[in-house]
C-alpha cells in the first residue's frame, strides 16, 4: 500500500474519531439517538413476531 493511502486512511479515521466523540460529547443528540434506536428496534420484532404469527398462527 503507498504511503500517501496510508496517511489519507488515517486522516479520515481521525476525523470519523473526532467526529463520533462530538456526538457522544452532546448528551441531548446522544439520548436522542438511544430513542430513536430502541423504537425501530421494537417495531422491528413487532414486525418480525407478525410475520411468524401470519406464517405460522397463533401459538
Amino acid at each position: 500500500m503507498k504511503f500517501k493511502t496510508k496517511v489519507l486512511i488515517f486522516l479520515i479515521a481521525v476525523l470519523l474519531s473526532l467526529l463520533e466523540f462530538n456526538i457522544i460529547a452532546s448528551c441531548s443528540c446522544f439520548e436522542d439517538i438511544i430513542k430513536v434506536s430502541k423504537k425501530a428496534g421494537y417495531e422491528l420484532i413487532a414486525n418480525v413476531v407478525a410475520a411468524e404469527v401470519h406464517t405460522y398462527g397463533k401459538p
